[in-house]
């Protein structure tokens, strides 16, 4: 006997309706997938931390399907599950949404309710992507300058002639100087940077490193 959306928890111990909801599970999950790999770009997207989403579904399922009806079992699993820690720290905030989202997305399907998995699912993931398109992000790029310490004065009025840019630090020697400034990623800023602070002379080196990411 198939589970109904809140079904009884004797239909979800056959065969038949185990195999039900472990494909509405695989189904949810998929478009869980979907929004994840939509709203993580480049660098900031793992893909197996997307699989781990999906087997972390299927565990919860598989879990509350086993100790339905049964205190002994559920007191048992919440003392296995008290001393376990998740020790892996995400990259993104968003992700750890994403890990309840999976975990609603099992417990939903082990109680057989299919409605509230999927209506749920459907607008977590329509708030999830019109958040994503309205969100505006702004990319920093790391600005490094060394040289003779005659013209630090020099390089650091070009920096706050230069709209966005902030001092992140600077090293002083004898004779030499190192700065470290954060310059927000604008269309061409960068090469006309490296044409003026190049031709100043007592400028050594100038190293431009890629925008920020969440990637550590």
């Amino acid at each position: 006997m198939i589970a109904t959306p809140f079904g009884s928890s004797e239909s979800l111990q056959t065969t038949q309706g185990l195999l039900f909801t472990l494909l509405v599970t695989v189904a949810l999950c998929s478009c869980m997938m979907l929004v994840y790999r939509f709203c993580h770009d480049g660098l900031t997207y793992r893909r197996k931390f997307n699989i781990t989403l999906t087997m972390l579904a299927l565990s919860s399922n598989l879990l509350l399907a086993v100790i339905q009806n049964n205190p002994l079992f559920s007191l048992g699993a919440l003392g296995a599950l008290s001393i376990c820690r998740i020790r892996t720290n995400t990259k993104d905030p968003r992700d750890l949404g994403f890990v309840f989202w999976a975990l609603m997305i099992g417990v939903s399907s082990a109680m057989g309710a299919f409605v509230v998995g999927a209506v749920g699912s459907l607008v977590i993931g329509a708030v999830i992507m019109i958040l994503h398109k309205t969100e505006k992000t702004q990319n920093y790029t790391a600005v490094v300058v060394r040289g003779e310490k005659e013209r630090l004065a020099d390089v650091q009025e070009l920096f706050r002639e230069t709209p966005g840019s902030r001092l992140q630090s600077e090293n002083l020697t004898a004779d030499q100087f190192e700065v470290v400034y954060e310059l927000k990623d604008q269309k061409n800023e960068d090469e006309v940077l490296m044409t003026i602070l190049g031709s100043m002379d007592g400028v050594r080196d100038v190293n431009i490193l890629a925008p920020k990411t969440l990637v550590a």
